[in-house]
């Protein structure tokens, strides 16, 4: 009888932490763990993984970014497709929280003709204000319209984790991306 007991117990106990969520360690800290459900979306959300690999000295140019077309780049500094904001266990961080909750990473792209860069963004996973995006002017050689070519440093600031499509274009080059967007605890 005491037998029957302890799985019918243990199940119970998992399944009220699966409910309420709770927190686990993971290699890059804490991360916080969702219901089922949140589980379950963020688990579809598979984020853009490199398409490239980039050479140790490649610098600025077109062999700097990880994943992109022969028009339009950017380097993925998040593993697996997962952008966790906060302090890593190493110090470091790829994304900061912002203090109204909001995440920024710092992004780099190429643009290999002279077209002004735009992104757009959207969460995929749920409803929440679109993207925000802070392009900088006066990186690569300039055009009379604005536009520069080469490397060209952004900000993105997602309103909320989730699941998001962030969309690049230049001139008429495009480049699309699915990036999961967490919290570290």
């Amino acid at each position: 009888m005491i037998a029957r007991i302890r799985p019918k117990l243990v199940l119970l106990v998992v399944a009220a932490l699966a409910l309420v969520g709770f927190s686990a360690p993971s290699e890059l800290g804490t991360v916080a763990v969702a219901p089922p459900a949140a589980a379950a979306i963020a688990a579809a959300c598979a984020g853009t993984l490199p398409n490239r690999a980039v050479h140790p000295v490649a610098g600025f140019g077109p062999g700097g970014f990880n994943y992109g077309n022969a028009r339009l780049r950017v380097q993925l500094n998040w593993p697996r497709g997962v952008l966790r904001a906060g302090v890593l266990a190493d110090g470091g961080a790829r994304a900061t929280i912002n203090r109204d909750g909001s995440i920024s990473a710092k992004v780099g792209w190429w643009v290999r003709d002279v077209a002004r860069l735009s992104i757009v963004g959207r969460r995929l996973d749920g409803p929440a204000p679109s993207l925000r995006v802070r392009i900088p002017f006066g990186y690569g050689p300039q055009s009379d319209i604005g536009a520069s070519l080469g490397f060209q440093p952004t900000a993105l600031i997602f309103p909320t984790a989730g699941c998001w499509r962030v969309v690049g274009k230049a001139g008429t080059a495009r480049l699309t991306l699915v990036v999961r967007v967490a919290k570290l605890q």
